[in-house]
């Protein structure tokens, strides 16, 4: 069982537990066992001293993000979403300031805009960038949403049908759903675009940074701590591989228990507000929890390369403009 020591001086531990399903369980399964198997495991968490549960990955899909299984136990539940979004949208103004892009000035696409996360995304972001292009399944859904974001900000929105006519444009793409499948290829996306992929599995091409030198592609909702922990368990690595990164739903769980906040924070569709990703926000910095260096997979983004980034944006910019002809 690793404890965490935070900078606060506040210290917490915890298990990770492991529920054995894959993402395509969720189709091929339906969703009532894939809750069961959730179930079990949040009961498995309550039985060995547990305080709070924090659902990862998939987990938080079934269920309503995490309410069904808030009624089964009698201990905290949240499905760390606010933190998620909450770093997603530092991740998304940092590659924006490198990249040279103003966000006020900028055409954001949101594939998966009703979701949890993608809807609080996009009520934060429609009051800081000119334009929203927003992608969702349930098109009427989304219309009805679209016309809040509108009434509530006065920015122009665009509801989309297809992924790759709303990224086409986009100078920021923010994309978190729980499709299986890749939505974004290497040739969907303009020079200089910023693609940040929350979605796992992830929903940007495995190719796109092979292909494309002239896009900044990474994972969104991570985080950085600054802990020292006691590593009571081997597994506990695979969690963490380098010792300091944490997915933004385990960072929430964490970060809450060190604020001694055993409380149901993230749960249900449609809670995520932007008073409460500005207060978990508040609770992750004064334990120590900054945003991770931006990365795709074991690809680690610099600065220099940011910077070869926007050279090469440049230059694709420049060889795709007309020509002018003089005698």
């Amino acid at each position: 069982m690793p404890q965490f020591l935070a900078p606060s001086g506040c210290s917490t531990q915890g298990y990770g537990i492991i529920v054995p399903i894959l993402p395509e369980h969720l189709v091929t399964w339906g969703e009532e066992p894939v809750l069961n198997k959730v179930i079990e495991a949040g009961r498995l968490a309550q039985r060995l001293g547990a305080k709070i549960v924090g659902l990862a990955g998939f987990t938080s899909v079934v269920g309503n993000e995490g309410e069904e299984l808030a009624k089964h136990l009698q201990i905290a539940v949240t499905s760390g979403n606010s933190l998620t979004a909450a770093l997603s949208l530092q991740g998304l103004r940092k590659s924006a300031d490198l990249m040279g892009i103003r966000l006020n000035e900028s055409t954001v696409a949101i594939i998966g805009a009703t979701g949890d996360i993608g809807s609080a995304c996009t009520r934060v972001l429609a009051r800081e960038v000119r334009n929203l292009h927003l992608v969702a399944r349930n098109t009427s859904q989304l219309e009805e949403f679209a016309i809040q974001i509108r009434n509530e900000s006065g920015c122009t929105v665009k509801v989309m049908k297809y992924v790759r006519d709303a990224i086409r444009d986009a100078d920021l793409i923010l994309t978190v759903t729980s499709a299986v499948t890749t939505l974004i290829e290497p040739e969907d996306v303009k020079p200089g675009a910023i693609i940040c992929d929350v979605a796992l599995p992830h929903n940007v091409a495995t190719e796109l940074l092979q292909k494309r030198s002239d896009v900044l592609a990474f994972e969104g909702g991570l985080a950085k701590f600054p802990v020292k922990y006691l590593e009571g368990n081997w597994k506990w690595r695979q969690l963490s591989p380098d010792g300091v990164t944490l997915f933004g739903c385990l960072a929430e769980t964490v970060v809450l228990a060190l604020e001694g906040r055993f409380e149901n924070f993230s749960i249900g569709r449609g809670y995520i507000t932007p008073e409460r990703i500005k207060e978990i926000e508040t609770i992750a910095d004064r334990h120590g929890f900054r945003l991770a260096d931006l990365r795709y997979g074991d690809f680690v983004w610099t600065e220099e390369r940011i910077r070869e980034v926007r050279v090469n944006a440049n230059r694709s910019r420049y060889q795709s403009a007309p020509q002018s002809v003089s005698n």
